[in-house]
């Protein structure tokens, strides 16, 4: 029933009734239909649509797991239902199908939902979103699995090619399971997936212009925010707990950033003095940025490029809330931009697959293609390329990806040398700690470090 108009009175013809607030579980059918019919992002839909319809705390957090855990978990939802659809899945509406993997992933992965509950708001909200038939076969198909006591077939036992039971298995893509079982065999496949599917932890990096690490340690343990040192950057905390950024004094005051230790790793490589002049090539939303200045103290310009405008606004209100200066923003491609003069050092975090981050972008992975990712490594290139004759001689080069695969990492760099014999490649492991470093470069995995994946290299242009 809607609520009442304000005052008590009773609604006038011509007045706009207010809108019916949806439960958690429609707000992450809503959330999962427009990821599947219009590419939407999962977590910029989630944020707006539960500031359109704040929940109490629990409901959002009970929301958010649906949304990811049902986007993480679907090729094994997905083959589970197939077991059950008999007229398959294709024949069923994309409202029924994520309402059917909503149930089956309460059912088989979160022990605290009552089962009667997970099927019984499916079909309520099936004959909300779709017709009476439908909610017959959701009723029938979530039934039907309880009676059996959610027993299936184990994938490995049913399904004779690796990488196919492994895709269900590890619920990932085909072909991203092909390509890390060429490159790292089927045991840290097995961990690389796992870690994918687990929430990933927040990174912090803490301002040292405001404060020091144990001391935002201490004041967010105050507030109940537990975190952990990481063992990687001196400048990072993980969060362990649940965090609010909306309100949180330590946050408005620009005391720390949110930033993954693995990004804040290629900050530390950059290694920006004071007095020199940085370019970032691809600055938003200006984590690199701000700590290039936060570093040494805003003693030095850095020009802050990006080819987004909306993107840049974002550096440009990040720089004013950590209380950094001397960043000048240029809107313009990386590609084309001209300076009048070669800088002292290079930042080019370019656009990549994000192949490194699926852990925590729960809808990527599927949205992702082998030829996307051969499409942006020759972006990669140009952009490398381009940004190399911006380095004076003697200068610095970083160039970063959130992806660990070779054709952006590894592939590159060995190009750019073969192409750029002015530059030589410098071992990562004399500025960064040497755990993350492989073949000279940053090489940073989920399942061996515990960050998002992640590759860096540093050249320096010969004299």
């Amino acid at each position: 029933m809607s609520p009442r108009p304000a005052g008590g009175g009773r609604a006038r013809a011509r007045e706009k009734r207010p809108s019916r607030q949806k439960s958690a579980r429609e707000i992450a059918l809503n959330v999962l239909y427009h990821v599947d019919t219009r590419k939407a992002f999962a977590d910029l839909l989630l944020s707006r649509e539960l500031k359109r319809q704040p929940l109490a705390p629990r409901d959002a957090a009970f929301t958010t797991e649906l949304v990811n855990g049902t986007l993480r978990w679907r090729a094994r939802l997905d083959w589970i239902l197939e077991r059950y659809v008999r007229a398959g899945l294709d024949t069923v509406s994309p409202w029924v199908l994520n309402i059917l993997r909503m149930g089956v992933y309460q059912l088989f992965f979160l022990d605290r939902i009552p089962p009667h509950a997970a099927v019984d708001e499916a079909v309520t909200l099936a004959r909300r979103y779709a017709n009476p038939g439908a909610a017959g076969l959701v009723n029938g198909v979530l039934r039907k699995i309880l009676r059996e006591g959610g027993e299936v077939p184990d994938p490995e036992q049913v399904i004779e090619d690796k990488a196919a039971a492994l895709s269900v298995v590890g619920s990932h893509p085909r072909w991203m399971v092909e390509r890390w079982l060429r490159r790292l065999g089927e045991e840290e496949t097995r961990a690389l997936m796992l870690a994918n599917n687990r929430p990933r932890p927040l990174g912090l990096r803490v301002n040292p212009l405001r404060t020091d690490r144990e001391t935002l340690r201490r004041s967010l343990a105050e507030r109940g925010i537990a975190t952990e040192a990481s063992p990687l950057s001196r400048l990072s905390l993980r969060v362990t707990g649940n965090l609010v950024l909306a309100g949180l004094p330590e946050f408005e005051q620009g005391t720390f950033f949110v930033q993954d230790e693995s990004e804040t790793v290629v900050g530390e490589l950059l290694g920006a003095e004071p007095g020199e002049t940085v370019l970032d090539l691809a600055a938003a939303p200006g984590g690199k940025a701000t700590q290039i200045q936060e570093g040494r103290g805003s003693k030095g310009l850095l020009v802050a490029a990006d080819a987004a405008m909306n993107r840049l606004s974002r550096v440009v209100e990040n720089v004013a809330r950590m209380g950094v200066e001397n960043v000048g923003a240029i809107c313009a491609d990386g590609r084309v931009l001209a300076l009048a003069r070669p800088v002292d050092r290079v930042l080019i975090d370019a656009p990549c697959s994000g192949l490194g981050v699926l852990g925590r972008r729960a809808d990527a992975r599927w949205r992702k293609t082998e030829h996307a990712l051969r499409t942006l490594a020759a972006l990669e290139a140009e952009l490398l390329g381009a940004a190399a004759g911006h380095v004076r001689p003697g200068g610095i080069l970083v160039y970063s990806v959130c992806s660990t695969e070779p054709e952006e990492g590894m592939d590159q760099v060995r190009r750019f040398l073969r192409e750029r014999p002015e530059f030589e490649l410098q071992d990562a492991s004399e500025f960064v700690a040497p755990e993350a470093v492989t073949e000279r470069c940053v090489l940073l995995y989920p399942h061996r470090h515990g960050t998002d994946g992640a590759f860096a290299a540093r050249f320096r242009r010969k004299a």
